[in-house]
């Protein structure tokens, strides 16, 4: 387990019913008795948590994770250098409702905006299509980036939509574990009492259920290898 802090700010988004909740606060967890309270009452089948180490972006509570649109949950955990450069060329692409959506400041809201607008787009989206879609968002950050700076492009993130989880790794580390009927994916071994396996390197992790776990590498064609995983 990494040593560094994380004092930037924390965050839960669960589902609760039919809705998804968000309690977020731009104060160090480790500092704020609020996060311990929220942390002992929350009970769902489906959480994400997030403490924050700044990158890119101010610390305040428009910047801090998870981030939620619709009913899609995303967190991250990496960096997109030079950050100007992709919303000056994808940012064009973003219709003016969505990109007025944006609240705060940082690289990750970004990236996840840019995805929301590919899948407000998208009708009828199986896993298969919205797997590949994401790996087309991923691509098209990839292929903007300068080659001096694709070693920098630190893209680790999990999604959810409540029916089911999609995470990729790169250029950080990521693992997940089943715990009984449960699935946790984090991107340190958080608890070392757990049986934890690695996400290889430039690989997505998808999860229909805590039982049904499939890996799929960034550069092969998805649905041939999801299927032959099944």
């Amino acid at each position: 387990m990494s040593q560094r802090p994380n004092p930037d700010g924390w965050g839960f988004a669960y589902r609760n019913g039919p809705e998804i909740k968000l309690i977020k606060r731009p104060k160090p967890a480790f500092e704020d008795k609020e996060y311990q309270a929220v942390a002992r009452k929350i009970k769902s089948d489906l959480l994400f948590a997030h403490v924050r180490r700044q990158s890119q972006g101010d610390i305040c509570f428009e910047n801090t994770h998870p981030f939620v649109r619709d009913n899609w949950m995303f967190m991250h955990n990496g960096n997109i250098p030079n950050l100007p450069h992709y919303k000056k060329q994808l940012g064009t692409k973003l219709a003016q409702h969505l990109a007025g959506d944006i609240k705060g400041t940082t690289d990750s809201e970004f990236f996840f905006q840019y995805f929301m607008y590919w899948l407000r787009k998208s009708s009828d989206c199986d896993i298969y299509c919205m797997l590949n879609l994401v790996y087309s968002v991923i691509h098209g950050v990839i292929e903007l980036t300068e080659p001096q700076n694709r070693n920098q492009l630190a893209l680790n993130f999990v999604l959810s939509n409540g029916e089911f989880i999609i995470g990729f790794r790169r250029n950080r580390s990521l693992f997940y574990s089943r715990l009984d009927d449960s699935l946790v994916i984090a991107s340190e071994k958080i608890n070392h009492r757990l049986e934890w396996n690695e996400v290889p390197e430039n690989h997505f992790i998808v999860a229909l259920r805590p039982a049904d776990i499939r890996l799929a590498a960034y550069d092969i064609e998805l649905k041939k290898q999801l299927i032959s995983n099944s």
